[in-house]
């Protein structure tokens, strides 16, 4: 029971434009109603000085190092905004609210249980773009404990969405501007495949596990709907900041590996294949299900063959003259190698040093021909992990 309690203090906090939605500017009050004890109060205005009705506010408690470790969190802690917006694991006390017509809002102070708060992170959210709904900004501001409560503060939020700007393969992202905020650092991107149709708010993770880089390769996304989701450290009066904004693209591109082949290897080193293959379907972000010999289901297989490891190869209908391969699910115990004729291999580089199954391989190719993949892996999960193999030409 206590394991429980624990996990179920551990959702995420965060008020990124990325997780949350404004509300319905349709039902709200004219003015922020007063709250109850103490509260944080202020305005949320767009680049042109007009309130941002509907957009949904939160304030988060920042919590020592100390203080997280010892409720069972366990991640690491530095001051800024690495508590607050952290993806996964940090759940401080928290309270929501919403603004009104006139931009106002008022939101109760959270109270802590533990150790004095050593900040408290202001995050607001609102449309960007009223042709958009699914494009969104933020601002979130960090300000001292000690002032927090009773405090007045003016969130400025971007007026437009950013700017997605391809040129070729890539994909630059431009930050909109901010009234009276400095960025103060380079902008990062996460990117989430979304299904065909419906909003962001069933996002299916799978590259947000790794934050890309800039400019971002499209082919990555392949022919899904991705969530493009920047953000950037900033200043806003004396306040350090995180400014962040979230498009939503359409992807056009389909690997040359897209239904091709695939056989595992058994535990007497036979190739068995797979019907359909589960690595070269499409489905981006969902964990494949091999069809896999018995003796080697619940881990390693037994014999000299497989044992220490797993192989898969993919088989492609041609040889391409590859430039780009990405492998979904391949962590720091997976080895992967390539060939035109199916008998000489050569090695690719290995994934960095501590990537998790969660994340993605990317290696960009010299354009030789390329006909088999060849994604050797630990036994056991890290084997099963793994969610897609694409070649590029």
């Amino acid at each position: 029971m206590i394991a429980l309690s624990l996990l179920a203090s551990c959702v995420d906090s965060s008020t990124e434009a990325g997780n949350s939605t404004p509300g319905d500017p349709s039902n709200l009050p004219p003015h922020a109603a007063a709250v109850t004890g103490p509260a944080l109060t202020g305005t949320v205005q767009n680049a042109a000085g007009a309130p941002v009705p509907g957009a949904t506010v939160t304030v988060t408690l920042l919590r020592s190092k100390a203080e997280r470790a010892s409720v069972g969190i366990g991640a690491a802690f530095s001051l800024g905004l690495s508590c607050f917006t952290e993806k996964r694991g940090c759940q401080a006390p928290t309270s929501h609210g919403t603004a009104a017509l006139d931009g106002s809002f008022a939101v109760r102070m959270p109270t802590n249980n533990g150790d004095a708060p050593i900040g408290v992170a202001l995050g607001v959210v609102g449309p960007s773009s009223p042709d958009d709904p699914d494009s969104r900004v933020g601002t979130s501001l960090v300000l001292p404990a000690k002032d927090a409560a009773g405090a007045k503060v003016n969130v400025p939020l971007a007026g437009a969405p950013a700017q997605l700007r391809a040129t070729g393969t890539n994909l630059q992202v431009v930050m909109p501007p901010v009234t009276g905020a400095t960025a103060t650092g380079a902008v990062t991107v996460t990117v989430t495949q979304l299904p065909a149709e419906g909003d962001v708010s069933t996002a299916k993770t799978d590259l947000t596990e790794s934050p890309v880089r800039l400019p971002f390769d499209l082919r990555i996304g392949e022919d899904s709907r991705l969530l493009i989701d920047a953000t950037q450290p900033a200043k806003v009066a004396k306040f350090d900041a995180t400014l962040s904004a979230t498009r939503v693209l359409a992807g056009d591109t389909v690997p040359a590996s897209r239904g091709a082949g695939c056989t595992v290897t058994d535990s007497q080193g036979k190739p068995r294949k797979q019907r359909p293959c589960g690595l070269t379907d499409g489905a981006l972000g969902v964990a494949w299900q091999p069809d896999d010999d018995p003796r080697c289901a619940s881990g390693p297989c037994p014999g000299t063959a497989q044992h220490e490891h797993r192989d898969v190869l993919i088989t492609l209908s041609r040889s391409v003259n590859a430039t780009l391969l990405v492998v979904r699910g391949c962590g720091f115990t997976c080895t992967v190698t390539v060939s035109a004729d199916g008998k000489h291999f050569r090695d690719l580089p290995a994934p960095p040093s501590g990537a998790g199954t969660a994340g993605f391989y990317v290696q960009k190719l010299s354009g030789a021909p390329v006909r088999y993949v060849r994604v050797q892996t630990s036994t056991g999960g890290f084997f099963t992990s793994l969610r897609e193999v694409s070649v590029f030409a």
